[in-house]
């Protein structure tokens, strides 16, 4: 696949949330079913450890645009907030079988001034069969993914916000 320039969609969104919050919730599979459109129906398969952690293999099925598949994807490369960088964090997951012919999600996290944080992912991907499916990314694809991560990253934000007021409610 290196020969062929796949597409990549980007983006960021500020979460008023520490980092070790934001990345442990993230970090936690048994989250992301509530950050995807329920329509997907998607489910956990099965996952090696939770939290995350480095080669841990994730199995979910789930229905997009009308086709239900499986997806498996694995953890390859995975530098959690510590001692040596407290203000940020990365991780990746890579399909090892699934829909697409190649699909990398990179996820991003940085502390802000203000202490929120600010969480980029990336999804790089491409269709099967060759230029049939550069054709289907074109028309159709891409702003599937895009609508996915905007969607993904919203919900991420409101659940997350709303759990900190809440915490923040409790302790009045």
């Amino acid at each position: 696949m290196n020969w062929i320039i796949m597409p990549q969609i980007e983006r960021t969104v500020e979460i008023d949330a520490p980092l070790e919050r934001v990345f442990a919730f993230v970090t936690d599979i048994r989250n992301h079913n509530r950050v995807v459109p329920p329509q997907t129906q998607e489910q956990l398969l099965g996952a090696g450890e939770i939290p995350l952690r480095l080669d841990t293999v994730v199995r979910l099925r789930a229905r997009y645009g009308g086709i239900r598949w499986t997806l498996a994807s694995r953890i390859t490369a995975f530098d959690p907030p510590g001692p040596l960088h407290p203000d940020s964090a990365y991780f990746r997951d890579e399909q090892v079988h699934g829909p697409f012919a190649e699909r990398r999600h990179d996820h991003w996290f940085a502390s802000t001034p203000t202490g929120a944080t600010r969480l980029t992912d990336r999804f790089t991907y491409a269709a099967p069969l060759g230029p049939l499916g550069r054709l289907v990314e074109r028309l159709w694809l891409d702003e599937r993914m895009r609508q996915l991560l905007e969607y993904m990253q919203a919900t991420e934000k409101r659940l997350l916000e709303t759990e900190i007021l809440k915490a923040a409610g409790a302790k009045k």
